[in-house]
This record gives structure tokens, sequence and C-alpha cells, in this order.
């Protein structure tokens, strides 16, 4: 049994050092990325050292886990605290060296937070948050009023504030995966003294697979969702954009684009409030899933505006498809807001043309849509 203890223990080290140099390698090829495109001033020998330095104590760990002959819960404990030391060390000193863009640091932190979660508990995790939250701004603040590096302040903070809701769900992920680690454990106990016991426990452990395996298809769907509307948000929408494109390419079977929004919809929010104002954009978005097809989908492109890609559709069919979303929101009624309130859209349309840019078509359909709105709104624009 104890020899068992002993391979379990390696693996999951090195499983674990695996995970952080691949993390490691992520956050700096992310780095070089920002750096080849200007979007950050870093220099290439600050990339050099962190990667060396974080890829060489992980190769470090693998050697010491891999020549280690007895894993013992006290040397798992140091190699575990060694490793947090050193990201502690590294990822302010990769902070330090962003400059314009620091906040990528936070993708490392939420990066660290998902590798470990089937590996820490709710303190642990909540340490790593809290402490990755002063580091951020600490180093924030000591950058760009200290070292005088480009950068807002306060903007680095609200989305260092921005980063801590999913942190902190994380964080309660871990805190589950904890105890059911814990119940895992008991059942194997209580499996090895009655047979029958066995039967009864495994059936809980079959349960809780499958509440995690719920709980990381939520994770994955509320990654691509709209909180407001339940859409696709725009996210997503690129990366559906572009394999749209690379399809249509090879395929020669283009896709349309159909981008719409709500008529004066500042004006409903000034008049009845930002909650009514809600209320009508879900009111739109289910709509507008209502009347599509099933091989059409929507999202929400950015505040009161949605893009609609539709499949395998003419000019004719399109403009069909148009005049009836149209007419469906037109003839919504809104009692929340007065029922003579009025909810109308302007609308733009266009076809996806061979090798052109995804940013070209949604240029196009946005000039489309501006034709719609200075034409008088409530109608519809073809490109």
């Amino acid at each position: 049994m104890a020899f068992d203890n002993n391979q379990r223990r390696r693996a999951l080290l090195v499983k674990n050092t695996i995970f952080a140099a691949v993390a490691y390698a992520i956050t700096q090829a992310a780095t070089l990325i920002a750096k080849l495109f200007e979007f950050s001033s870093v220099s290439y020998s600050d990339i050099l050292f962190i990667t060396s330095s974080s890829l060489g104590s992980c190769l470090v760990f693998l050697v010491v886990v891999k020549l280690k002959k007895t894993m013992s819960m006290k040397f798992a404990h140091f190699v575990y605290f060694g490793q947090f030391v050193i990201w502690l060390v590294l990822y302010t000193l990769w902070i330090l060296s962003l400059r314009e863009t620091r906040v990528m640091a936070l993708f490392c932190a939420l990066m660290a937070l998902t590798f470990l979660l089937s590996n820490t508990g709710l303190i642990q995790s909540i340490a790593i948050t809290t402490l990755t939250t002063i580091l951020q701004i600490g180093g924030s603040y000591y950058a760009i009023f200290h070292l005088h590096q480009p950068g807002s302040f306060a903007l680095e903070v609200y989305y260092t504030a921005c980063f801590i809701p999913s942190a902190l769900f994380i964080c309660h992920l871990s805190g589950q995966y904890a105890r059911q680690r814990s119940e895992i454990k008991e059942a194997k106990l209580a499996a090895e003294r009655n047979r029958d016991a066995l039967v009864v426990e495994m059936g809980k452990v079959n349960t809780i697979n499958d509440e995690l395996e719920k709980a990381m298809a939520r994770i994955a769907e509320l990654a691509i969702r709209d909180e407001l509307t339940g859409l696709y948000n725009r996210r997503h929408l690129m990366d559906s954009l572009e394999m749209e494109k690379k399809r249509a390419d090879r395929t020669g079977q283009v896709f349309s684009l159909l981008m719409f929004d709500v008529d004066h919809f500042k004006r409903i929010n000034d008049t009845y409030g930002h909650l009514k104002g809600d209320i009508v954009l879900k009111a739109v978005a289910k709509a507008v899933q209502q009347t599509l097809r099933e091989t059409d989908y929507c999202a929400r492109y950015g505040g009161e505006e949605f893009l609609v890609v539709l499949q395998k559709v003419d000019p004719p069919g399109a403009r069909v498809c148009v005049e009836r979303l149209r007419s469906l929101i037109e003839s919504l009624k809104f009692p929340e807001i007065g029922g003579a309130t009025v909810i109308t859209i302007s609308l733009g349309y266009t076809q996806y043309r061979p090798i052109e840019t995804v940013a070209q078509a949604i240029a196009r359909v946005d000039a489309a849509l501006y034709r719609a709105k200075n034409a008088g709104r409530n109608r519809a624009e073809f490109d």
C-alpha cells in the first residue's frame, strides 16, 4: 500500500510540474506575441530571462522528484510550497516586465488557479487569489509610479477587480473538489472493509463525477454566453466567424451577416431606467432565437447591437428573413414600460465575399446598418 502511495504522489508531482511548465510556456509565448506585434515594449532579454527561469525551475523540480526514492507527504508539501514561492517571484517579475500589457498577468493567475483546481482546497485558492490581487495592484503601482512605465493605474485596478469574481468562482469549485476528494477517499476505505459498501460508495463517486462534469460544462457554457441575453458573446462570435470564413473559402458555400440594433435604446434607458432597458434586450434576444433556423445563430455584438450569422441563404431569402425579424420585434409588447411603447430595430445585411477578412465583412454590414439608421430607422439596408 505504501508503494502505491509512493507512485501516486510521484505521478501527481510530475503531472503538476508539467502543468506548471506548460502554463509558463503559454504565458511567455503570449508575452512574445505582444512584443512581436508591438503591443508591449517588453525586452527580449526579459522574456528570455523569465522563460529560462520558469522552465529551468520546473526542470529542477522534475529531476528532484524523479531522483527522490521515497515520496513522503512532507516532501510533497515541500515541492508544492517551493513551486508556489517560485511562482510568486516569477509572477512579480513578469508584471514588472510586461509594461503596457501588465493585465496579461491576470490570465496567468486564472490559468494557475485552473491547473491547481484538482489539487487545492478553498483556503489555498483564496490565498492565491488574494496574493495575486495584491501583487497585481502593487506591481502596477510600483511600475507606473516608481519605474515610470506607461499605463493607467486606475484602469489596471479595474481590470484586477474584474478578475476577482472569476477567481472566486474557481475558488468555490476548488472547495467543492476538495470536499469531493475527501468523500472519494472515505469511499475507498469503506470499500476495502466491505465489498457491499464498495457498490454503494462507487454509486456516490459516479454521482460526484456527474456533478463535476456538469460544473465543468457550465463553466464552458458561461465562457461563450452573454450573461444578460443568453446569446453567444462577442469573443465566441469572432471565433465562430473565423471558422465560417475558412469553411466558406474552402467549400465555396458563403454565409450572410445580419447586424441590427434597437432604435433609440438610449432614450429607453434614460426614460425608464436601465433595468427596463435590460428587459427590452432580453425580449429582443428571445424573439431572435425563436425566429432563426437551427443552422443560424445570433450573438450580442455590443450594447444594443446584435449580429446574426445566416447559413446558405440567397439574397431573396435573406430579405424575407430580415423583414420577418423586423416585423416580429415591432410587434412585441412591453407592459413593463407602457403598453403603447413600440420597440423597433434597424438592420444591415451583407453576404461574405470569398477571401476577404472577417473584419471587412463586419465593416460592410455595419455600414449597411448605419445607412438604415440614417434613412429613418425601423428598416433594413442591403450591401
